[in-house]
């Protein structure tokens, strides 16, 4: 299949710390989408939107994601919050959010209806979220 013919997702997220319920969504991605593309934030663009800097470097974030071969491409995220320069550079046809993205799934949603190209937004099921949450597994 050409890559003209490919149905391509976009994932947001920072993941620090790859964990089950991330493996989980790339795997519901991949049901519904033929290419994952992630846009991993940079340390800095971390730091300035939760308050913390990660637990992970980039470079440490982005090897893990390839090794995991859940997904297909890994880019540098934008480093204006809410810029979504990214959306037009890969120009999916399905955005995902997780269960638990809810300030990004409003933020895309006014941000698309501004625009003229707007994939749908799909958000991805919770895998065991009171096991698998970044926040609850960085914390320990």
């Amino acid at each position: 299949m050409s890559r003209d013919n490919m149905k391509t997702g976009l994932v947001f997220g920072t993941f620090d710390g790859l964990h089950e319920g991330h493996r989980a969504m790339f795997k519901q991605a991949r049901d519904i989408v033929d290419q994952v593309v992630v846009a991993l934030p940079s340390d800095e663009a971390v730091l300035s939107l939760k308050g913390k800097a990660p637990k992970y470097t980039w470079k440490d974030r982005s090897s893990a994601l390839a090794e995991s071969r859940l997904v297909d491409e890994i880019i540098s995220g934008d480093e204006e919050i809410g810029a979504y320069k990214v959306i037009a550079q890969i120009n999916p046809e399905v955005v995902f959010v997780g269960y638990d993205q809810t300030v990004l799934q409003k933020d895309l949603e006014e941000f698309f209806h501004h625009q003229t190209h707007s994939p749908e937004i799909i958000t991805l099921n919770a895998y065991y979220p009171e096991r698998y949450k970044s926040s609850l597994l960085n914390s320990l």
